[in-house]
């Protein structure tokens, strides 16, 4: 059985309530709306391009709020990117701006060879007058990009890569390259013409079909290559020419220039594959090269270490039989130094000896003439009577001695008288051999 619910009053809201709700309501949303449309915040590193409903047109350029009394302003970056990635910067009022505009662009480089380049550029833009002047010949900022800047950045990259060839960039110019771009991309393209010169393979002459003794095989006929190389053109003052960059004459600063990367074809990609491998044979085959000579040079050092050790081996030999025969030579000339100062010494000894024996037998020959001299005067001066006596002494004497020693004979004969006997014999004779002597030394025996 269903119940009946009870009726609800409705609430009933007067007139003077909404009134007083409504109104501030209304009145808010309308000042809302209005300052929108009267006012606009400009961000920090923007610009903005300000148009009003009375025909004015000014630039923002101070961070917070600006007027634009019912107009339309356009945000601008300060700083605006040109990179090979699209990408999509989202301001904080909701405004999305390009600053890259395609991945890869397309050159060629000197030689026909072609590749894809990726690269990062940023550009700054003036303020005042010269950025009113951008905002009113592009209105707004992707427009700018995509018909000003783009195309400076596909040419120039495009007139950089005909400056060189894709080996030279491989090969070590790289940062060149770089330099090149930033530098065209900041003063103005190069004018430039493509020349034919031809060159020499190498600086061996030219080879033909038969091949010289002494001689490597070389190519046959002629031996030059022709090539193609790009001339700057200069003008009388010898000053490169160039084409100015459009943007520049806005005031537009170039800030940064880079080229991140470049993507040569598949062709080449082979080909520098098929370099490398070369390269790389080039190299294992230099250093067994380097190697064997290497190895040459430790034979070679190792024969001249042991020549060098025999010969000095036999310079030692050498030096110690010199110096032996040195010191051989020099002990012979001490000892017959030696000798000689010995025979010096006793041929001066003899002669001392000798002049002592001279000064010694002077000197008893004087002694002997002094006695000579002496026994001659006393001989003078008493007749020699001493020497006289004294002979005749010695020859009494040696008679005497002679008669002692006479035999006595056994058998006697005489008398008894007087004076007859031996004893009386020998005294007989003695007197006799005394008076002999006395004469025959003229001494007188009488005494006086």
């Amino acid at each position: 059985m269903l119940t009946s619910l009870p009726d609800i009053p409705s609430p009933r809201i007067s007139r003077k309530a909404m009134a007083l709700i409504g109104i501030p309501l209304i009145a808010l949303g309308s000042f809302a709306a209005l300052f929108n449309q009267v006012f606009f915040y400009n961000e920090a590193g923007h610009m903005a391009h300000v148009r009003t409903i009375f025909g004015e047109e000014k630039v923002v350029e101070d961070v917070g709020y600006a007027t634009k009394w019912f107009g339309r302003s356009t945000v601008w970056k300060r700083t605006i990117g040109v990179q090979s990635a699209l990408q999509v910067d989202t301001q904080d009022d909701g405004s999305r701006q390009p600053s890259v505009t395609q991945g890869t662009l397309p050159i060629v480089f000197l030689g026909n060879v072609d590749a894809k380049a990726e690269f990062s550029t940023q550009f700054r833009l003036p303020t005042g007058e010269a950025f009113l002047t951008i905002a009113q010949e592009y209105r707004t900022p992707e427009n700018f990009m995509q018909r000003a800047l783009l195309p400076a950045v596909k040419e120039t990259l495009q007139a950089t890569a005909s400056l060189m060839s894709a080996d030279d960039y491989y090969a070590g110019d790289r940062n060149q390259f770089g330099a090149e771009f930033e530098n065209q991309l900041r003063n103005g393209l190069y004018l430039t013409k493509r020349k034919e010169v031809r060159v020499q393979r190498d600086s061996s002459p030219a080879q033909t079909a038969i091949l010289q003794a002494g001689t490597e095989q070389g190519q046959y006929g002629d031996n030059h290559a022709t090539r193609f190389v790009i001339e700057k053109l200069r003008d009388e003052n010898g000053l490169e020419i160039r084409k100015p960059q459009q943007f520049r004459l806005f005031g537009v600063d170039v800030v940064d220039a880079r080229v991140t990367h470049i993507d040569p074809n598949p062709q080449y990609q082979e080909r520098m594959v098929r370099v490398q491998q070369a390269l790389a044979e080039l190299a294992v085959a230099r250093q067994n090269r380097l190697k064997e000579e290497e190895e040459k040079q430790l034979v070679s050092a190792r024969g001249a270490k042991d020549v060098e050790a025999k010969r000095q081996e036999s310079l030692r030999q050498q030096i110690e039989r010199t110096t032996e025969a040195e010191t051989e030579k020099q002990l012979t000339l001490i000892n017959a130094e030696r000798e000689q100062r010995r025979a010096e010494i006793e041929k001066k000894t003899a002669e001392l000896l000798r002049d002592k024996a001279w000064v010694t037998a002077e000197a008893t020959r004087i002694t002997a003439e002094a006695d000579a001299h002496a026994r001659e005067v006393a001989i003078k001066a008493d007749g020699a009577l001493q020497a006289k006596l004294d002979a005749l002494v010695q020859i009494n004497q040696a008679w005497a001695k002679a008669a002692s020693l006479a035999p006595v004979p056994t058998v006697m004969m005489g008398g008894s008288e007087a004076g007859v006997g031996r004893q009386d014999e020998m005294s007989k004779l003695m007197s006799v051999l005394a008076s002999k002597a006395a004469k025959d030394l003229v001494v007188d025996l009488q005494a006086r």
